[in-house]
C-alpha cells in the first residue's frame, strides 16, 4: 500500500506495508510510480519525501512474488521519475534498507538515516542483477571500489558505515529520521524551484551521467541474464 499526504508544499509518500517490512509487491510498485508521477506534475508540490511505515524503510522486493520483466521495468521507471524529475526528493530511512529499497533511496537527492538503519544489496548473492540505476548511483555515492564490493559481495552496512562512506547524507537518532527529513524537505520547499531543478540536473549529470543511458544498460543486462 502506498499512502500520499501533503504537508504544505511537501508531498509525503509512504510505503505502508509494515508487517512485511514494506517489501514491494507489483501492486505497490504500480501505485508508487503513479504517486511519484502525480507529485512531480502537481504545481502545489515543491518537494517529495519518501518514507517507510513501521520499523523499516523497505526490505526490497516481496519474495513471494516472482520476478518479472514488468516488475523490473517499473523499478526503472520509478528511478527515471525520481532522478529526472525537477523536484528535490528527500528519503527518510530506518531499519532494513535492502535491495530495491536501497536502490530507491539512492534515487533520492538527500537521504536521512536513523541509527537503526541497515543497508544491503544482496542481488548478486542470489543470482540477480541490480535495478533502479544502482550501477550508476552507487559508485557516484560511495566510489567505484566500495560499490563493487557492495554489489558483488552483498555485505551489510550499518548507519554509521553508510554515513562515513557517503551512502547517506546524514545519520540521526533512531526516532528522528522522519522529522529530520521533513524539516529538510520543508526548507527546500522555500528555495527557488528553478535553481533547485537546475542544480539537481547538473549534479546528476556530472556524477551519474545520462540517467536514461544507465537505466538502458541495466535493462539490456537483465534481458541477457534471463
Amino acid at each position: 500500500m502506498i499512502v500520499a499526504q501533503i504537508d504544505g508544499a511537501v508531498r509525503v509518500i509512504t510505503l505502508s506495508r509494515p508487517d512485511k517490512l514494506n517489501a514491494l509487491t507489483m501492486a505497490m510498485t504500480v501505485d508508487l510510480l503513479r504517486e511519484l508521477r502525480a507529485a512531480m506534475a502537481d504545481p502545489v508540490v515543491k518537494v517529495l519525501l519518501l518514507h517507510g511505515a513501521g520499523a523499516s524503510f523497505c526490505a526490497g522486493k516481496d519474495k513471494s512474488e516472482p520476478g518479472t520483466p514488468v516488475f523490473a521495468a517499473l523499478l526503472q521507471s520509478i528511478a527515471e521519475t525520481l532522478m529526472e524529475g525537477p523536484k528535490p526528493v528527500v528519503a527518510a530511512v530506518q531499519g532494513w534498507v535492502v535491495g530495491a529499497g536501497l536502490e530507491l533511496m539512492l534515487n533520492a537527492d538527500i537521504s536521512v538515516a536513523a541509527r537503526t538503519a541497515r543497508f544491503q544489496l544482496p542481488e548478486a548473492r542470489i543470482g540477480l542483477l541490480g535495478t533502479g540505476g544502482v550501477s550508476a548511483t552507487l559508485p557516484a555515492a560511495v566510489g567505484l571500489p566500495r560499490a563493487k564490493a557492495m554489489l558483488m559481495l552483498g555485505r551489510e552496512l550499518n548507519a554509521e558505515q553508510a554515513e562515513r562512506c557517503g551512502l547517506v547524507s546524514e545519520r540521526v537518532e533512531a526516532d528522528e529520521a522522519f522529522s529530520s527529513a521533513l524539516a529538510i524537505a520543508q526548507e527546500l520547499s522555500q528555495r527557488d524551484p528553478t535553481v533547485l531543478a537546475q542544480t539537481k540536473a547538473l549534479l546528476n549529470r556530472a556524477a551519474i551521467g545520462p540517467v536514461a543511458e544507465a537505466l538502458a544498460r541495466e535493462t539490456a543486462a537483465h534481458e541477457l541474464h534471463r
